[in-house]
């Protein structure tokens, strides 16, 4: 807390303005513990005392008011703020705005199967694109996303297209994502990826829903064997359609009337009974290419 100041002496009255503001800017604060500092004013703050009224004699300051007396309650609360002993606290800078966020990359549509196939890395997509009529492409996964390794090519499926409806009695070629489990052929392996049979007259895919061995290969001379052979494939008697193929897993638990004998295989040009139909050299470029944990993806569309 502030000490009185001394009275100021009478012969102030008489100064002229601007000997009272240097009056004023001489006048010195006594601090607390009895020392002596010299109240600072400002330049601004000399000119504004010049022109006010002189000081009254006599007056003091309060225990809490500015140690400098005046008539002016605007003049009193000026030289109050230059007299104090505490500094003025640095002006506050505000930060400057945080840079706007980068817009995010906006993320590339993958192929349509994207989802459905679990983590394999490789995929053979199938769309019918109407009848008969539809597309086929090989994809590969790596770090970066999907890439097409083969095609888009024309495929043939069955006559109603593909279909999540299908069975035994129907020739639609089925939707949904199946394991490529493994290859065969009338002629010798062009270098698969998957285990290769190349087969023969005795070779079989069994239909016979009645046959513990529905939906598998049988080898069995021919009117010998234990299934209806009259119900089932012979592959060698399919003709240049087998040369090559690959087996689609569809009906892989065997259910009997679930489906049997889907393949991808050559194209004659026409209709399938259910499988899917390529060229043989896009066929074998895709036997070449195809890995254990291959998953054919069929869509309607």
């Amino acid at each position: 807390m502030f000490r009185r100041l001394a009275k100021v002496p009478v012969r102030v009255r008489v100064l002229s303005p601007v000997m009272a503001a240097v009056a004023v800017a001489a006048l010195v604060v006594v601090s607390g513990n009895g020392s002596t500092q010299a109240a600072p004013v400002a330049v601004s703050d000399t000119q504004r005392l010049a022109t006010a009224e002189p000081a009254t004699a006599g007056s003091s300051a309060g225990p809490t008011s500015s140690a400098v007396p005046s008539t002016s309650a605007g003049l009193a609360t000026k030289v109050s703020e230059t007299t104090s002993s505490t500094p003025r606290p640095a002006a506050v800078v505000a930060p400057a705005a945080a840079p706007a966020p980068a817009a995010a990359a906006q993320p590339v549509e993958g192929p349509w199967f994207m989802g459905r196939v679990g983590r394999t890395s490789r995929v053979i997509s199938v769309a019918g694109t109407g009848g008969s009529n539809a597309t086929l492409s090989a994809w590969e996964r790596s770090e970066t996303g999907w890439t097409r390794a083969i095609g888009p090519v024309a495929a043939k499926v069955g006559p109603i297209g593909i279909s999540r409806t299908y069975g035994e009695s129907s020739s639609a070629t089925p939707a949904g994502a199946f394991a490529i489990t493994s290859a065969f052929g009338r002629q010798p392996d062009p270098g698969s990826g998957l285990p290769y049979l190349q087969v023969d007259n005795s070779d079989w895919w069994v239909s016979d829903v009645n046959s513990p061995d529905y939906n598998t290969h049988q080898r069995c001379a021919r009117g010998t064997c234990p299934f209806n052979e009259s119900k089932s494939e012979n592959l060698w008697d399919q003709g240049p359609v087998y040369d090559y193929a690959l087996v689609m897993g569809v009906n892989s638990e065997r259910v009997p009337g679930g489906g049997s004998a889907f393949f991808v295989h050559v194209t004659n040009g026409a209709a399938t009974a259910g499988c899917v139909a390529i060229p043989a050299s896009t066929l074998v470029s895709l036997m070449r290419w195809v890995r254990p944990g291959t998953v054919i993806a069929l869509s309607p569309s």
